[in-house]
């Protein structure tokens, strides 16, 4: 803070300086202006806007720091934001995977069903036949009339 108060010292010391060498200048190239209307610089005034520039450093330099606590906390909100992004991410890619994988689990097991049932459709379809041939059988024998000699 004291360098800043030094550098706009010299700043405002230089201000005077080139007043004053502007004012000797615009003297000389306007001999007809006598000196006299010139008003001199008021110290008074100068001690004044020196003081109004060092408390608006001040405050500028409050702003400033108060901006960048605000935007280091921003950066850290964002990068935990991104991290926390980042993991569901990954973690609903983990989880669709699985159920990807469930999915095709289901469907081989769905076909393996299919082709037993298949084999059992198969089946059914043997015994109805074997069944159709003994209800003939059957009808057959009953039809017979038995012959009294065998027994």
């Amino acid at each position: 803070m004291e360098s800043r108060k030094e550098s706009l010292l010299k700043f405002l010391e230089s201000i005077e300086e080139k007043e004053v060498i502007s004012r000797e200048k615009t003297a000389e190239s306007m001999s007809y202006l006598p000196e006299k209307d010139i008003p001199p610089i008021n110290p008074q005034i100068m001690r004044e806007m020196t003081v109004r520039l060092e408390r608006t450093a001040k405050d500028l330099d409050g702003m400033v720091s108060w901006l960048e606590r605000e935007m280091t906390q921003m950066s850290s909100h964002t990068a935990k934001f991104v991290d926390l992004h980042a993991k569901t991410v990954d973690e609903v890619s983990d989880s669709t995977d699985k159920s990807v994988k469930a999915m095709y689990s289901l469907l081989s097991k769905a076909n393996s069903m299919q082709k037993d049932m298949t084999k059992v459709e198969m089946m059914s379809s043997h015994l109805k036949s074997i069944n159709k041939y003994l209800e003939r059988l059957d009808t057959t024998l009953t039809s017979i009339k038995p012959n009294p000699d065998i027994t």
